[in-house]
């Protein structure tokens, strides 16, 4: 039984990264539009399903209100106002220093995303120890698929419910 359950979980795994591939391989996620599209609607999801979050949180750890918020949210959304902030400066092409074999050539350093990611949640800090990681690999124009702690297993729900009504699947 175990093992049958287990076959079926690598399966589903298996298909959700070849959908997450597949995605990526469309290019959809590379413009710095898409990213920041994205990016403001997690924000968005972050200041409308606080409630939601943070009930789950207290029901999972026991964690108040003033720790989710103090410890969770706040962080998510500093990071998402820097990262709106500064995103099109470190998607932009910079420029390098021309060496003695590149003195006629125009160089620089164009960032290219990396495929696929893996964001793996831990149990004591089931939001933020998942958002964090989600950010930075859109802001990169990755696709990713996110695997929330089972011992949260209400943050989880929340996660897996609320992602596909906010961002791109």
């Amino acid at each position: 039984m175990v093992q049958s359950f287990q076959e079926t979980a690598m399966e589903k795994l298996k298909r959700t990264v070849e959908q997450a591939r597949a995605a990526f391989n469309t290019g959809k996620t590379r413009p710095l539009a898409f990213r920041i599209q994205q990016l403001k609607a997690l924000k968005k999801m972050v200041q409308e399903k606080e409630k939601e979050f943070s009930a789950a949180m207290k029901a999972d750890l026991n964690k108040s209100e003033f720790n989710s918020f103090s410890y969770e949210f706040m962080i998510v959304l500093g990071e998402i106002d820097l990262i709106l902030e500064k995103l099109p400066d470190w998607a932009s092409p910079q420029s390098v220093e021309k060496t003695i074999l590149t003195l006629n050539d125009k160089t620089y350093i164009h960032r290219e995303p990396l495929g696929v990611t893996l964001v793996i949640g831990a149990w004591n800090y089931p939001f933020v120890l998942i958002m964090g990681p989600l950010l930075a690999a859109i802001a990169a124009g990755n696709a990713v698929v996110v695997k929330p702690s089972e011992i949260s297993e209400n943050t989880a729900k929340v996660f897996e419910k609320l992602l596909p009504q906010y961002i791109d699947k």
